[in-house]
């Protein structure tokens, strides 16, 4: 094998890594719903907490892989900080106001939002096979959750919050595409963040929370599951991640979410799965392999030509 041949390799394991890093990362947020509404309090104590436990372990994680939080990097987080804040409490809430079916379902919108910016952002060619896999992971998404919806007590309100939630989100998730593609250090900039977030998450906590003294055992399991899995795993993984997958598949890998989240309301709080369902998560999955297996082709052509 040549020089080229062996490198050539190298970068296709290591962006294989990447992606299989995105996908770990998206299965650990469509957990979260389930731990969030299984909490016995309301939602500003559960992202108080969230937070209170999260930014330490952030930072803590930052410092021990060689990272360090310094006045530059606290001044580049700021906005992406205050998206993600604003994003943390209305995603929590949104969950507690509606369904997880419609709470979900409204995060699909995310990668139409991410389309339309990518290619002028970071240069990423669009290919009309990533749209036609894409259109049939967002309607497998759209059959799952509009299933679900008979079952469940959806409100207008935690609609509109879960529509909020989604455009916060998706300003911040591109945000942090192109500061890591600027080389920034991945838990670095999580900490950062974090911290910039706890600033309000915190105050807004104890001034809006009744239910602080209230946690339960099974609360504090449930919370601190929530900032190891979705936090630590989800959010470290993906914006680790995001520095070699392209924004759009990462943000197509996300349609994930709501079939794990619809699925495992189904085994938790007997939420009924029915077969139309069940066809929706098959298409989901399948577009999804198809998708993941374009970004590679794509990779190695690349790859191909510069060699």
């Amino acid at each position: 094998m040549t020089f080229a041949q062996r490198t050539s390799t190298s970068l296709r394991q290591r962006d294989d890594i990447h992606v299989i890093a995105a996908i770990t990362a998206v299965v650990a947020w469509g957990v979260g719903p389930i731990f969030n509404k299984a909490m016995s309090v309301d939602t500003p104590a559960i992202v108080f907490y969230r937070m209170l436990i999260g930014a330490p372990m952030m930072i803590a994680v930052a410092y021990s892989t060689g990272g360090a939080l310094t006045r530059d990097l606290m001044r580049i987080t700021a906005l992406p900080g205050v998206l993600f804040g604003l994003s943390f409490i209305t995603g929590f809430a949104s969950v507690k106001m509606t369904s997880i079916a419609n709470a979900t379902l409204i995060t699909t919108v995310q990668p139409i939002l991410v389309l339309f910016v990518a290619p002028k952002l970071f240069g990423e060619r669009i290919r009309a096979r990533q749209l036609l896999y894409s259109a049939f992971s967002m309607a497998g998404v759209l059959l799952v959750v509009l299933a679900a919806t008979s079952t469940s007590g959806a409100k207008l309100s935690g609609d509109l919050m879960a529509l909020l939630n989604v455009v916060l989100w998706t300003v911040y998730f591109i945000m942090s595409k192109k500061r890591r593609v600027e080389g920034v250090h991945s838990w670095s900039y999580l900490a950062a963040v974090f911290l910039w977030a706890s600033f309000f998450i915190l105050p807004f906590g104890v001034i809006a929370s009744s239910d602080l003294g209230a946690m339960k055992s099974t609360d504090w399991v449930y919370v601190l599951a929530m900032a190891i899995g979705p936090g630590l795993v989800g959010h470290g993984l993906m914006t680790w991640a995001q520095s070699h997958v392209d924004v759009t598949l990462a943000s197509l890998l996300g349609l994930l979410s709501p079939v794990i989240s619809t699925v495992a309301a189904w085994i938790v709080f007997d939420e009924s799965l029915t077969l139309w369902q069940m066809v929706g998560a098959a298409t989901v999955l399948s577009f999804l392999a198809l998708l993941v297996g374009e970004q590679k082709s794509s990779a190695e052509a690349a790859i191909e030509r510069e060699v």
